[in-house]
C-alpha cells in the first residue's frame, strides 16, 4: 500500500508535465503580409487649370515668374463705397499699392495730426519728422495737400517737394491703394490681406507676402488688344500726358506693336501736314517747348513701361523684348509747330513669351 503512495510535490509535477506535454506545439507568430514597395513619396499634386481654377502668373521682386492658382475662394476689397467679396475666378489682375513697414503708418499718421497743431513748435516738429521718414509718407501728405486747413497744405506741399526731389530719375509710382481688375469693372481700394494662399505646379502650396510681389495676372487675361491713340489729347505740346493701356508687360516678354492712320499736326491748315504713325524723320533731336529733348519724333508713337519708365520709339511698327514690368504706356511726339493735333491712330498690341 505504501508503494501507492506518491509524494504531493511530485504529482503536482508529474501532472503538470504531462498537461503541458498535451498542449500542441506553439505555433510562430503571424507574420504581416509583406507590402508592395511604394517607391519614393509622390511629389506635389500639379496644378490642372481645368480642375483647379484659374491660372495666374505671379512675379515677384526679383523677376521670378511662377504659375500659380489662388487658393482663397475670393478676394475681398474695402472701397470707399463699402466692401466688394470678388470670386477669385473673376479675377484678370491684381495690382498692389505701397505697403508701410511695421510701425510706420502710425507714426505718420500721429505727425500728419499734428501739423495742424495749434502750437508752432509742433508743426515744425511734425513736419520734420515726415520729412526724416522719407518716401513712405508720400501718399498721406498727397492726400494732406487736399486738407482744408491752408497750414497743412502748405506743410504738406513742402514735404512732397523735398521728397519728390530726393528719389530724382529713380522716382517710383507711390499708391496708397490696390487694384482689382475683372472682365467686367476695376476696382480701387484696399485689400483685407497681407499675403496670396497659392498652389504651385512642382512646389505644392505656398503663402506669398503681397509686398513680395511686384505683378499677378490671370494667364488667360488680356496679352493683346486694338485701340485708339487720340492726338488731341496724347500729342499735346506740353508732353505730359501718356495713354494707359489694359496690357500689362513682363521682363522678358515679347511685345508687338502695328500702327495705321494719319493726324493733322497744322490744324490751322487742315490737311497739309498729314502725318503716319513713324513721324517726320526731319525733325529728329528737335527741342521740345519745355527746353528738354522732345520724346520720339513729331507725329510718331512712343511708348514706356511702367508709369515712369524710359521712352521709346515705336512708330508704325515695333518688336522687341521688355526690359521692365508694368503698364504699356503710348503717346505721340508733338508737332513741331508748337499746337496740338487731330485726328488719331488705330494702334494693335500683342504681348507673348514667358
Amino acid at each position: 500500500m505504501l508503494r501507492r503512495v506518491i509524494p504531493a510535490a511530485a504529482l503536482v509535477a508529474v501532472l503538470g508535465w504531462v498537461a503541458s506535454g498535451a498542449q500542441p506545439d506553439k505555433q510562430p507568430e503571424k507574420q504581416p503580409e509583406k507590402q508592395p514597395d511604394k517607391g519614393p513619396p509622390a511629389p506635389p499634386a500639379k496644378v490642372d487649370p481645368k480642375s483647379d481654377g484659374v491660372v495666374f502668373e505671379l512675379r515677384t521682386l526679383d523677376d521670378t515668374v511662377m504659375k500659380v492658382v489662388l487658393m482663397d475662394p475670393n478676394v475681398t476689397l474695402v472701397t470707399r463705397y463699402g466692401k466688394l467679396s470678388i470670386p477669385a475666378t473673376e479675377v484678370r489682375r491684381l495690382e498692389f499699392g505701397f505697403r508701410y513697414p511695421e510701425g510706420v503708418e502710425a507714426k505718420i499718421d500721429k505727425a500728419l495730426a499734428d501739423l495742424g497743431s495749434s502750437e508752432f513748435r509742433t508743426r515744425e516738429d511734425a513736419e520734420q519728422a515726415l520729412a526724416e521718414i522719407g518716401h513712405f509718407a508720400i501718399p498721406a501728405m498727397r492726400r494732406a495737400i487736399k486738407s482744408q486747413d491752408p497750414e497743412v497744405v502748405r506743410r504738406a506741399q513742402a514735404v512732397v517737394k523735398l521728397l519728390e526731389s530726393k528719389q530724382g530719375d529713380t522716382k517710383m509710382e507711390v499708391r496708397d491703394y490696390d487694384v482689382v481688375e475683372t472682365a467686367e469693372f476695376t476696382a480701387k481700394g484696399k485689400l483685407e490681406l497681407t499675403a496670396l494662399k497659392v498652389r504651385t505646379k512642382y512646389f505644392g502650396d505656398a503663402t506669398v507676402k503681397l509686398t513680395d510681389i511686384k505683378a499677378f495676372r490671370s494667364v488667360g487675361s488680356a496679352s493683346g488688344a486694338e485701340f485708339a491713340l487720340d492726338a488731341g489729347k496724347y500729342a499735346k505740346v506740353t508732353q505730359t500726358d501718356w495713354m494707359e493701356t489694359t496690357i500689362e508687360v513682363g521682363t522678358g516678354q515679347q511685345i508687338e506693336v502695328t500702327a495705321s492712320g494719319k493726324i493733322d499736326q497744322w490744324p490751322q491748315g487742315p490737311g497739309q501736314y498729314m502725318v503716319e504713325p513713324g513721324g517726320l524723320p526731319n525733325y529728329a533731336g528737335r527741342i521740345g517747348p519745355n527746353g528738354l529733348p522732345q520724346i520720339g519724333l513729331p507725329g510718331q508713337i512712343v511708348g514706356k513701361i511702367g508709369l515712369n519708365g524710359t521712352p521709346f520709339p515705336i512708330g508704325a511698327a515695333y518688336k522687341g523684348k521688355a526690359g521692365d514690368n508694368g503698364k504699356l504706356y503710348l503717346r505721340i511726339g508733338p508737332s513741331p509747330w508748337n499746337c496740338d493735333s487731330l485726328g488719331s491712330y488705330k494702334v494693335k498690341v500683342d504681348v507673348t513669351g514667358p
